[in-house]
């Protein structure tokens, strides 16, 4: 989240947010949240969660356009958490601000915990696939309702724009790799059979685990993209950050894949060529991130996020593979 927008969030839109959704302020209690306000409350022993955004971020027209998906999704019996309304029985809300605004959500707080390492087996990695593939299988039959715009493709988000802008006069050569990568990608196929309306970003801060089955939330970054982005970032994740030691990628590459492309492969198919470009997306995360750390966060006081610019920085130079492997076994 930019710096400007935290700097306009005060206490009295965080009480005329909750009030929207008839929660006290004193009711409510800070979850987290990267590029969101995310809090949580409770009303009648359920839990729930609410998201507030600003709309330099997403405006409300785009947020409908998130829930019109989340609610397609959860039609078609897919685990998401689920939006519920306000006082008002809207979806989303406002709150006014002089020049701006910002917009509130609430949603059913999913069941379980968050994954780790504990929970790393054969069956997680299977069920972690096969939600994905369920997502995209679903995806190719969606259509915006009624009076919903259809929602952004993947490179005009407003980080894709406004990328230069947040990256310091010294990496111009990243920038350039950028666009490159941009450019690249933009000559892949486009059909229904490999690109649709995808949630962009399940790792594993995005969904809770709860007796095997998971539930996905956080719909934010949702484009139109292709699915093999889904399934890089799947492993992005897990590689950077639960194993996060180069020297041992490959072979948990392996471990990973294996069992998540046959979870994958059991709700949607994928070919070949679209195994090939997984590497393009590996990379695409590797530098959206770098972006987003120099967006997002004080390099000074996140060791995480500045080990993460000084690791990666050569690799994106020098365009090396994230992890040397070749993805189209797991279709075999």
């Amino acid at each position: 989240m930019e710096a400007h927008i935290r700097k306009l969030f005060s206490q009295e839109i965080l009480k005329e947010a909750g009030k929207k959704f008839g929660v006290k302020i004193e009711e409510l209690y800070e979850v987290g949240g990267f590029e969101n306000f995310i809090y949580g409350y409770k009303k009648e022993e359920e839990e729930f969660i609410l998201r507030i955004s600003h709309a330099s971020h997403r405006t409300y027209e785009q947020l409908l356009s998130e829930l019109d998906f989340v609610h397609f999704l959860a039609e078609n019996h897919a685990n998401v958490s689920i939006p519920v309304l306000s006082v008002d029985h809207n979806l989303i809300e406002k709150v006014e601000l002089k020049d701006s605004y910002f917009t509130v959500s609430s949603y059913i707080k999913a069941e379980g915990e968050r994954p780790s390492k504990a929970h790393f087996d054969d069956t997680f990695f299977h069920n972690y696939g096969k939600t994905i593939g369920q997502f995209h299988r679903l995806t190719k039959k969606y259509q915006p309702s009624n009076g919903v715009i259809k929602r952004f493709k993947w490179d005009d988000d407003p980080l894709f724009i406004n990328a230069r802008s947040y990256l310091p006069d010294s990496d111009e050569i990243i920038y350039t790799r950028f666009v490159e990568l941009i450019e690249e990608l933009n000559q892949l196929k486009i059909d229904s059979d490999h690109y649709g309306l995808i949630h962009t970003d399940i790792h594993m801060g995005n969904f809770f685990i709860n007796e095997k089955k998971l539930t996905v939330f956080d719909f934010d970054d949702c484009s139109y993209m292709w699915f093999a982005s889904d399934i890089a970032i799947a492993l992005f994740y897990f590689l950077e950050f639960s194993i996060r030691d180069e020297m041992k990628f490959k072979e948990n590459t392996d471990y990973f894949m294996a069992h998540f492309m046959k979870g994958y492969l059991s709700e949607n198919n994928l070919s070949l060529d679209d195994m090939k470009t997984v590497h393009n997306f590996l990379k695409l995360r590797e530098l959206v991130l770098y972006i987003v750390f120099f967006r997002s966060v004080d390099m000074t006081v996140d060791s995480f996020a500045s080990k993460y610019i000084i690791r990666h920085r050569d690799h994106i130079i020098n365009k090396d593979l994230f992890v040397d492997i070749d993805f189209t076994q797991y279709l075999k």
